[in-house]
């Protein structure tokens, strides 16, 4: 029997419109911020949001720093300059810590980043495809394991820099007030303060590193479990 057609739809489906980004990060945003109004809706209330990279626009709304259809224009936003960008990056997560990382990036520290820290031996690496492998080659030379991400791009890298000034125009033309509940910031891994969150703040947040593990650092030193 013939197989049935892949539902374009599938997230399962390599060749889904979901893997694109300028369809993945509103979809990632619409579910989060969904799930955290219906977990409100029956009485679980946050004593502080944290979330990882586009997740941290929807833990900046429920924590009140932007109204709805400010986060979302600027997760359209995101969404859409990114994926107007020239393909050819990609993202590997890495079995080391970040100062591990680091050191194999090296001389390809112009173009190759660290993306994201997501844990002491957990870390993600992101640039052009070449110099991502040669970076990998030399981790995996020294045994740590490695794995291609499924992404559109190298998201958290210097490939994404031709997207900035239109993100920051965007970002710019929304209103931004004060967390009403902690807020841990993936860009310091600490709480945002009082006016920290402006344009030039998701300019930085979309291009630098996400502190996740010190996020959670910061959760654990007061006291959250």
């Amino acid at each position: 029997a013939e197989e049935e057609p892949a539902d374009p739809a599938d997230p399962a489906d390599p060749d889904s419109p979901l893997h694109l980004t300028g369809y993945t990060q509103p979809a990632l945003f619409a579910l989060e911020y969904a799930l955290a109004r219906l977990w409100q809706s029956w009485g679980v209330q946050p004593a502080a949001v944290l979330g990882h990279s586009v997740g941290e626009i929807a833990a900046a709304t429920i924590a009140g720093v932007m109204d709805l259809p400010d986060a979302c224009r600027l997760v359209a936003a995101r969404g859409r300059l990114m994926q107007a960008l020239p393909p050819g990056g990609v993202m590997a997560t890495v079995v080391c810590d970040e100062a591990t990382a680091l050191a194999a990036i090296g001389e390809h520290g112009a173009t190759v980043s660290v993306a994201a820290v997501n844990g002491p031996a957990d870390t993600v690496i992101s640039g052009p495809v070449d110099a991502v492998a040669a970076v990998t080659e030399v981790l995996a030379a020294r045994g740590i394991k490695n794995r291609l991400l499924t992404v559109s791009h190298a998201f958290h890298s210097p490939l994404m820099n031709p997207a900035l000034d239109e993100l920051r125009a965007v970002a710019a033309s929304l209103t931004y007030r004060a967390p009403r509940i902690p807020l841990i910031s993936n860009v310091t891994g600490k709480a945002v303060k009082a006016g920290e969150i402006d344009a030039g703040y998701w300019v930085r947040h979309a291009a630098g590193t996400v502190q996740f593990a010190d996020c959670i650092r910061t959760l654990h030193d007061d006291s959250f479990r």
